[in-house]
């Protein structure tokens, strides 16, 4: 069932149907344990929360050997096979007495219903949400993202790794770039030391960022998906040790998933530590998809005996149990914490020219200080820096997708709840974070237009005292208007959210 998930309202009818199972078994066992009880002539019955309401006369005492009622309590115990009445004859007194047993098992009845409301109550309080289904949409969208900004496969004009390719400037000493010669100077020196320097290192360093997101909405459901699981099988687990073998109707979930190791598949609190400026770790969102849920379902094996004699140590087995569930829970959520405050201060840490490329209105677009000289060699060709402004524009465009895909995860904002369906302090943190990382992807959308547009300026003041410059110009905006290039900007949205936007 990988890539299948449990909806919270298929798991709300799995919870009730399996609590129901349990009830309806434990008031066999204790309908069960109590007619033994009664059979000895007491009504002092093992782990009942009150007084039985009939306490058995001494009189009574041979009857409930002989009766019905009591026989079937033991035998059988199903209700719809229960004897409606006793007329109170004692075989071994040959005579008429008083008999309350039956009114003894309507209450324990009643006991049964109670510890099944305890139960639902004690457990991780997880139906009626989250999505999980919707979750898995967020770390999808996250992934496509990604997948668009990775050097995978072919690089080209198309790509923004292509583009990003032909604009930045490496410090491994490979930039042959042909523009390099076509524009020289201090403008160009300028973009090239600050600008163009940082457009590969954002790059590598958002795609990161938006694969620790798609883990982190990952681990979130699956700790949930784990522990909606584990309830079912405790339920299920329980009910089948209340006799030698689960009755019929009761059946129990495959294995129990361990939800303290749900980001075994990476370790998610130490890598992300180094993952800013380093490689990425490879097995991405895979937590969703390593467990299935489990819902493939056998029936319970008959044991030797009854493991829980006295109901009393089965009440105090099913209280840890529970216990031990909220704990594996509280422990996975503080891992996922943990990962988010680790992802949180490695972005505190490093310098976000290169989160959200660098703010291109610190530097003038004639250079600065750390120029050269402006009577050093200098070469311009406004075909070249046309084309420069042109891949700005074709980097804008493709972030303004990529701005969408990471805006799409927050419509799965209001399924990041834990227990009661309430957010978690760690629920909040990632949808924080989220809206940090899609803010430095709307900023670097916003300063590749501003690049391209400053670029194209450029071009045009340059032709503004050369004729032949002039001519060049004026073919290149031709070739735009062609091939629509002057037409791109219009369609670049910085409002993921706004109607018709980048569908």
């Amino acid at each position: 069932m990988s890539g299948q998930y449990m909806s919270g309202s298929v798991y709300s009818a799995s919870l009730s149907a399996a609590l129901n199972d349990f009830w309806q078994t434990l008031e066999r066992r204790w309908t069960h344990d109590a007619g033994l009880t009664l059979r000895g002539g007491t009504s002092q019955i093992n782990a009942a929360p009150s007084p039985a309401r009939w306490q058995v006369p001494v009189e009574s005492r041979g009857h409930l050997t002989t009766c019905p009622i009591v026989a079937w309590a033991i035998n059988d115990g199903t209700p719809a096979t229960r004897p409606s009445t006793c007329d109170g004859w004692s075989v071994p007194d040959t005579k008429y007495v008083e008999c309350r047993a039956g009114d003894v098992f309507s209450q324990v009845g009643d006991w049964a219903w109670a510890k099944r409301e305890q139960l639902a109550t004690a457990i991780p309080d997880l139906a009626g949400g989250p999505e999980l289904s919707s979750l898995e949409d967020a770390r999808k969208s996250l992934l496509t993202a990604d997948g668009k900004m990775r050097p995978d496969g072919s690089v080209d004009a198309y790509t923004l790794p292509g583009v990003v390719d032909k604009l930045s400037i490496r410090d491994d000493g490979n930039n042959n770039r042909a523009w390099m010669a076509g524009w020289t100077g201090l403008a160009a020196n300028s973009l090239k030391g600050g600008f163009l320097s940082t457009v590969s290192p954002t790059l590598k360093n958002q795609s990161v960022l938006v694969r620790w997101l798609a883990n982190c909405y990952s681990v979130r459901a699956t700790t949930i998906h784990a522990t909606r699981n584990n309830a079912l099988h405790l339920i299920a687990q329980a009910t089948s040790e209340l006799f030698e073998a689960a009755p019929p109707s009761t059946d129990t979930p495959k294995e129990k998933l361990a939800v303290g190791n749900v980001g075994s598949a990476w370790d998610i609190t130490k890598t992300v530590t180094e993952a800013l400026g380093a490689e990425a770790p490879g097995s991405i969102g895979t937590a969703l998809t390593l467990i299935d849920f489990a819902l493939s379902l056998q029936e319970g094996s008959a044991n030797e005996g009854l493991r829980y004699p006295q109901l009393s140590d089965f009440f105090v087995h099913l209280d840890e149990a529970v216990r031990k569930l909220h704990v594996e829970l509280t422990d996975a959520e503080t891992s996922y914490r943990n990962a988010i405050t680790a992802i949180e201060h490695r972005i505190a840490g490093v310098d976000h020219t290169v989160l959200e490329l660098y703010d291109f209105t610190k530097s003038s677009p004639d250079g600065d200080s750390s120029d050269p000289s402006a009577s050093g060699r200098y070469a311009v060709d406004v075909v070249v820096v046309m084309e420069i402004a042109q891949h700005c524009y074709d980097a804008a465009e493709i972030y303004s997708g990529l701005l969408s895909d990471v805006a799409t995860a927050s419509y799965s904002d209001g399924q990041l709840v834990g227990r009661g369906v309430v957010p978690t302090a760690a629920d909040t943190a990632l949808i924080a974070l989220r809206s940090d990382v899609e803010s430095f992807f709307q900023k670097t959308t916003a300063r590749y237009l501003m690049a391209a547009d400053r670029i194209k300026k450029a071009a045009e003041k340059y032709a503004e005292s050369d004729a032949e410059q002039k001519a060049r110009l004026k073919a290149a905006i031709a070739d735009w208007h062609e091939t629509g290039e002057d037409r791109k900007r219009d369609k670049i949205d910085l409002d993921p959210r706004k109607e018709g936007v980048q569908n």
